[in-house]
């Protein structure tokens, strides 16, 4: 029967043709489906950039397929997710490092926001109104940058402060040069004062004051000071000082009661400059009245200040008389001494 058939057509059957066909219509069908599968896509690695064509569905598949590693802070533009077209490029922004100081803390994260509102934005940093940060909000972001933030506050506070007197001084003609009286005795006032403070993280910065309400008035100390240099005596002599001082006057001999010392003893009757005691020689305490001073004792006369005495101490004078019995009857007065202009 197949011998008949195979006589009738005239032709041999080829078995192997049959199967070449098809199968080289599913290859060209192949190679036709795979080259409009394929894409060609432009990844940019922070600038970096290559060519490649895939034929991987998503852009995490891409990246992964030309072993880029994405950390979690980089940004990939387009998304992992998003499915990938022909001529697509794919944008990584690496992640950079920035220093946040803020609140008494150190901060470091890494980001890749361009601008600094940005950054603390993503670092969860809320800002007060008054809060400054350095640099600006709008400046631009760059690797290893450090931003500052600066926490403002201010404060409303109110003190009560002291009011400080002057003292007047006043020429008075009809006092000695070197004498000096008060007037008017001073004392502080009081002041309540208002104070607007502004601090940055903690430490105060500036203060302005705001309104002042006196609460007490001061009182100036007012010192009249002495300007008269000369007066004229009982005998009518015009005396020229060059200042006055009153001072608590006692007065002493040489003998055993006021220096200790008897007739023949080494010294007796010798003061402490060398220079004999005698009438119009005066004891001084030299921190005062330097020895050599010409003097006018009132109610003594002319004096030189040419001896010490251990009890003259300050504003203290001890006039030599001949006896015993003059100086006990001086006794202890208040005195001007005058401190004469000519010393020659």
């Amino acid at each position: 029967m197949d011998e008949d058939v195979t006589k009738q057509s005239g032709k041999p059957l080829n078995l192997p043709l049959l199967i070449i066909i098809p199968l080289t219509v599913f290859v060209i069908f192949a190679i036709t489906l795979y080259v409009w599968m394929e894409k060609q896509v432009t990844i940019n690695d922070d600038g970096k950039l290559i060519t490649v064509k895939t034929m991987q569905p998503t852009v995490a598949r891409v990246l992964e397929e030309n072993n880029i590693t994405i950390n979690p802070e980089d940004m990939v533009k387009p998304g992992l997710e998003e499915k990938v077209k022909e001529e697509m490029e794919i944008l990584i922004k690496r992640a950079f490092p920035v220093a946040i100081k803020v609140d008494g803390k150190n901060l470091t994260i890494k980001t890749t926001d361009t601008i600094v509102m940005s950054v603390l934005k993503q670092a969860g940093i809320k800002l007060n109104p008054r809060d400054r940060v350095q640099p600006g909000l709008d400046s631009k972001v760059y690797p290893g940058m450090e931003i500052k933030v600066i926490r403002v506050t201010v404060e409303y506070i109110t003190e009560k402060e002291r009011i400080y007197y002057h003292l007047i001084r006043r020429k008075n003609d009809k006092l000695d040069k070197g004498v000096t009286r008060v007037v008017q005795q001073g004392h502080e006032g009081v002041k309540e004062v208002t104070y607007k403070v502004i601090y940055e993280d903690g430490i105060e910065v500036k203060r302005e004051k705001l309104q002042e309400k006196v609460l007490k008035e001061k009182q100036d100390k007012i010192v009249e000071y002495g300007t008269r240099d000369s007066f004229v005596n009982s005998r009518g002599e015009r005396i020229r000082f060059t200042k006055a001082l009153t001072v608590i006057a006692t007065a002493y001999d040489s003998g055993y009661s006021s220096t200790g010392k008897r007739p023949g003893d080494p010294g007796y009757g010798i003061t402490y400059t060398g220079i004999p005691a005698r009438r119009g020689v005066v004891a001084v305490d030299p921190r005062v009245i330097p020895l050599g001073t010409r003097l006018y004792v009132e109610g003594y006369g002319y004096a030189l200040a040419a001896d010490i005495g251990s009890a003259i101490k300050g504003n203290r004078i001890d006039l030599y008389y001949e006896s015993y019995e003059e100086a006990m009857r001086y006794g202890r007065k208040k005195v001007k001494v005058y401190i004469l202009a000519d010393q020659n």
